[in-house]
């Protein structure tokens, strides 16, 4: 792939990283990249790997999923140079993410993550937020991976359920 042809793709993740109020996961730029056929998984990975490395977006992992943030010198790099993708492409990006914008609300507002303890355990934090505050933030500990998985497994799934059970047990 060309440098031009690197930059332009670069862009592009830009511009819908700037489309969004939320950080978006790799599945969810990559669904774009890739399956719209602009770039090979393996150019995608690169292209994430590069404009991190340029500090333009930082990443995360959580949920089993790396989540990525428009750091502000991608902001700049979009203020300057945004406006060079094409208005088909950019119409193509926001018609996308406005297409999956209940996806993108719904996936940052479930959470889930765990870490081993020292005992040996493993600590499960599951979270619910709306309008980006917390509705739910409840830790379990549970006694090994497999189990801390299915935990979070059955949170993303079920978290709706959950929380109206917690309420009515509480009220």
């Amino acid at each position: 792939m060309t440098n031009k042809l690197t930059v332009f793709f670069k862009m592009m993740v830009l511009y819908m990283m700037g489309q969004v109020d939320s950080d978006l996961s790799a599945t969810q730029i990559g669904e774009f990249m890739v399956i719209e056929d602009y770039v090979s998984f393996f150019a995608f990975q690169q292209i994430l790997y590069e404009l991190e490395q340029d500090q333009m977006i930082s990443s995360r992992k959580a949920d089993h999923n790396t989540y990525y943030h428009l750091e502000g010198p991608g902001r700049n790099a979009l203020a300057y140079f945004g406006d060079n993708l094409q208005p088909e492409i950019r119409r193509e990006i926001t018609d996308y993410v406005n297409e999956k914008k209940w996806e993108t609300i719904h996936e940052n507002a479930i959470k889930t993550d765990y870490t081993l303890n020292a005992n040996g355990d493993y600590a499960v934090r599951l979270q619910a937020f709306e309008n980006k505050l917390p509705l739910v933030d409840l830790t379990v500990t549970v006694p090994d991976e497999d189990t801390a998985m299915k935990v979070c497994d059955s949170w993303r799934d079920h978290n709706t359920d959950i929380y109206d059970f917690l309420m009515r047990e509480l009220l």
